[in-house]
């Protein structure tokens, strides 16, 4: 199956995570485990983070929320989730990430599919005026459970 048609059957943050990984093996040839997904209240402005030298990626819940319908989100997720993987792997420069967040996704989908138009725009192009007014005050975050999928045993 296609990695478009894996995107577009993906069911949640875990199967899109598993799409995202797929993908850059077959870009970079590179590939970690160990990641662990939060959901937090960022600043508008922050689609995600990674702290480098963690397993931890946290993408802002607002974000995701403000961003419809259904395959408009997943394209966004995987961006999100892809630059922040990149970051995993030991990319720190954002211009360079982004670079590798294009090319990645116009090498696995083509360049007419809606992920690389994500990884242009980011989900910012999608939030109206109003959305920017629901900025909260702490992180409040949430473990995203069945996050990684690990077909080899071993203790975190």
């Amino acid at each position: 199956m296609s990695l478009s048609g894996k995107l577009e059957r993906a069911r949640g943050y875990g199967d899109i995570f598993a799409v995202v990984k797929e993908a850059v093996q077959r870009s970079l040839g590179a590939h970690r485990v160990g990641l662990m997904l939060y959901l937090g209240n960022l600043p508008l402005r922050v689609g995600a983070f990674h702290p480098l030298g963690t397993n931890d990626i946290v993408i802002n819940r607002q974000l995701l929320e403000a961003t419809k319908p259904e395959l408009l989100q997943k394209t966004h997720i995987f961006c999100i989730l892809l630059h922040e993987y990149l970051h995993s792997l030991g990319y720190a420069d954002e211009r360079q990430v982004r670079g590798l967040t294009y090319n990645v996704c116009v090498e696995n989908f083509g360049g007419d599919h809606p992920v690389v138009e994500a990884a242009l725009t980011g989900p910012w192009v999608d939030i109206s005026p109003e959305d920017l007014d629901g900025i909260a005050e702490g992180m409040d975050l949430e473990l995203v459970r069945d996050f990684e999928r690990i077909d080899i045993g071993y203790i975190i």
